[in-house]
């Protein structure tokens, strides 16, 4: 768990980490510009900074990657995959491994968009067809060449060891503080899928693994404009970059792109058939992660804000595809 907190950057930490890693920015202005679960987030000029927050693993992560290795996967991966997209990444082109907190930053340039999650706007009626595209340029990116550019691999055997690894964490941790209706519903989900051999049987393709919180749009035309935050990318699953076509969509209230958005994507039905398992688990996943992430912590409004989603989750489970 994380248990070392890395003190905020201040602005002036930031101006010095620049002048040995990027003095062409050394003079631009720097503002602070968002908290995220893993990193501070600064504006320096044209560019993001990116700081770790703390030390150690984390719920999410797959296979226990810390947020430094997380940097430093994007600053190998990112400038390779690039050319191989339609869409803009956000391309490592600042790194160091000592940072003002004593840990490495990463730093790239500044991608206009808003999470499409939580955007102002509806995405476009286009939105669909270019995220299937992207899914299927990713899907396109040699594994071997991902590889060894460091991109751990999570085959079927692996991955169900990772997932059963976070089952014994949620009925350690989270079942003690959810309702037995969630803890039934959980254990359905979660058993369906680990017993679920068809699951684990898939072709390991290179996976963002959190498109849903990193992919985004543009504010003006909804159009998909870019992605951030590969740190976490693995080689492993199809399915773990799916959730936001097969639920997310319907928050969103686009349903009507999805069948454009699988076809370009090149998911038939009996692909996504098979892969539901593993995309009920990740519906299911998502707010326990925000518990577990509380816990990790000891921050209670995490908790009680996956606790509620999880409930909200529950409450239109009925109304769920597949």
């Amino acid at each position: 768990p994380w248990a070392v907190e890395k003190p905020r950057p201040t602005d002036e930490d930031v101006r010095q980490a620049l002048r040995a890693a990027a003095p062409h920015l050394a003079n631009a202005p720097v503002s602070f510009l968002a908290e995220g679960w893993e990193f501070w987030a600064f504006r320096a000029g044209d560019h993001v900074l990116r700081f770790p927050k703390r030390e150690g693993t984390s719920a999410w992560k797959l296979g226990g990657r810390t947020s430094a290795q997380s940097l430093r996967l994007e600053h190998a991966l990112t400038p390779r995959l690039a050319p191989a997209l339609s869409v803009p990444i956000a391309v490592t082109s600042i790194f160091a491994e000592q940072g003002p907190n004593g840990a490495p930053f990463a730093g790239h340039a500044f991608l206009e968009g808003e999470i499409v999650l939580y955007a102002s706007r509806r995405p476009s009626p286009r939105f669909g067809f270019q995220f299937g595209r992207l899914l299927r340029e990713l899907r396109g990116f040699p594994a071997a060449t991902a590889l060894s550019l460091g991109v751990p691999l999570f085959d079927g055997p692996r991955l169900r060891e990772d997932r059963s690894r976070h089952y014994e964490d949620v009925i350690k941790r989270v079942f003690p503080r959810v309702s037995c209706e969630a803890r039934s519903h959980i254990e359905a989900v979660y058993e369906a899928y680990l017993n679920d051999n068809a699951s684990f049987a898939f072709q390991p393709v290179l996976v963002h693994t959190d498109l849903a919180v990193n992919t985004l749009i543009h504010p003006v035309t909804g159009d998909l404009c870019g992605v951030i935050d590969f740190g976490d990318a693995a080689v492993s699953s199809p399915a773990l970059d799916l959730w936001l076509p097969v639920f997310g969509f319907e928050a969103l209230a686009i349903e009507e792109q999805r069948p454009a958005c699988l076809r370009e994507a090149g998911i038939d039905d009996a692909a996504l058939a098979r892969m539901m398992p593993e995309l009920r688990f990740l519906d299911i996943r998502y707010p326990l992660l925000g518990i577990l992430h509380g816990l990790d912590i000891g921050d209670d409004v995490y908790v009680r804000d996956g606790i509620q989603e999880l409930e909200a989750l529950l409450r239109r489970g009925q109304r769920r595809p597949g």
